[in-house]
């Protein structure tokens, strides 16, 4: 069992049957109208170098710190298997916004893959070194990443079980030009709504379609 909790943005927390917790993309509580996290962690990926994921002092503890896909682009953190891939924050081979790290984690038998900033849609070798996908963390909100209507085939490119929004446009994000989920979700049947911000996840409880779910604010 994983339990994952959203804290806004594209900042999650992983936590695995054992307690250890994994942070990805903490930001800058300056940034945003989301409240502010309060979380600790054993370690913290920054998919890059932007100030709203990559606040590092968001998260107490003394957690490693991973940016970047490293060497060979493999991370092993001891409770967690972490392979980093690298990618581009735009159309440009990151020409206008820079380079960003997709990461696949192995915890707790589930494959969780988060985008980052992703402005592109994948190759077939990036494809290649993320697959299985269980669990993906993809933006919703456009403009700065991949624009709503193209989401749907990076999801069809990765065929995760579950697909979680983030980085989308809602009352604490006011401040930045991001499409609303409905953008994304008109005519879909597949999208739920999570009640709150925080879900768990099994590996035998998947859904046995793929479904898109909206966390609800934190």
């Amino acid at each position: 069992m994983v339990r994952v909790r959203w804290l806004g943005q594209a900042f999650f927390l992983l936590t695995d049957a054992g307690g250890r917790r994994l942070a990805i993309d903490p930001f800058d509580p300056a940034a945003f109208d989301y409240p502010p996290a309060q979380a600790s962690a054993d370690a913290v990926l920054v998919t890059h170098e932007h100030h709203d994921h990559n606040h590092v002092g968001a998260v107490a503890g003394e957690p490693r710190i991973v940016r970047g896909p490293g060497g060979v682009g493999e991370h092993d953190l001891g409770f967690a298997r972490v392979r980093g891939v690298a990618a581009w924050h735009d159309e440009e081979r990151g020409a206008r916004r820079g380079p960003n790290t997709i990461y696949r984690v192995e915890l707790g038998g589930l494959a969780f893959v988060h985008v980052g900033d992703l402005g592109h849609l994948l190759s077939a070798g990036q494809v290649t070194k993320l697959a299985p996908v269980d669990v993906l963390f993809v933006p919703l909100g456009g403009h700065f990443t991949l624009e709503p209507e193209r989401v749907p085939a990076l999801i069809e490119s990765l065929g995760p079980r579950v697909t979680v929004g983030m980085h989308f446009g809602n009352r604490c994000t006011r401040r930045l030009p991001l499409a609303p989920v409905e953008t994304f979700a008109r005519g879909r049947k597949d999208v739920r709504a999570i009640p709150g911000p925080e879900f768990e996840l099994e590996p035998a409880a998947l859904p046995a379609g793929p479904e898109v779910w909206i966390p609800g604010l934190p």
